[in-house]
């Protein structure tokens, strides 16, 4: 059919085919590392210790019983665990009270994935201090839990020294006020 069309339409025609059919490949590339993961994480011992935030599915032939903080739900004889709000909301206070400085963002420090949280980690950075991050995109509980902890609908949000900051806006306010500076030495000396 292809050998009908004039020159430029057959080389549309070839780049359209060439487009459709990579597309494909990612499509069942993506289907097949789906299923490699999922039957991965079917075995007992990988299941059993997998973050039940992240949805993964548990074997049936778990001896232990699901913990009390997670809600069952079943699907087809498929039972899967999902984190209770009220044990999401503790495990962010966890995380607030553990480290002095710490961002919610999307992606890491290394690799943020929006760039409202690379602004956030740029502003962090100047102040040569430690702080720990948490990939939101990385654990949905938590991307939705951290909106209702502070009240804030936005990501990312800082805390430092157990107090809600603010998102990349108030990050970049604070640091041209100086205000942000004064923090992180307090959070520094308390660190020490």
């Amino acid at each position: 059919a292809g050998a009908c069309l004039p020159p430029n339409h057959q080389r549309q025609s070839n780049q359209i085919i060439h487009c459709l059919s990579r597309t494909t490949m990612i499509r069942t590339t993506t289907t097949l590392l789906l299923f490699a993961i999922a039957a991965f994480t079917s075995s007992q011992s990988v299941c059993a210790f997998a973050p039940a935030s992240f949805g993964v599915k548990r074997s049936t032939a778990t001896t232990l019983p699901p913990p009390k903080t997670f809600l069952e739900m079943s699907s087809d004889d498929e039972t899967f665990f999902q984190e209770t709000p009220e044990a999401t909301q503790e495990r962010i206070q966890t995380l607030v009270d553990e480290y002095p400085v710490l961002l919610f963002m999307k992606g890491s420090k290394i690799f943020p994935q929006c760039g409202f949280s690379n602004t956030a980690v740029q502003i962090l950075q100047t102040f040569n201090i430690e702080f720990h991050s948490v990939d939101v995109l990385a654990d949905e509980a938590i991307r939705s839990g951290v909106k209702d902890f502070s009240q804030w609908p936005t990501i990312p949000q800082l805390y430092v020294a157990g107090e809600f900051i603010g998102g990349s806006d108030i990050m970049i306010e604070m640091y041209q006020s100086g205000e942000l500076g004064e923090m992180i030495e307090k959070a520094k000396a308390d660190m020490m």
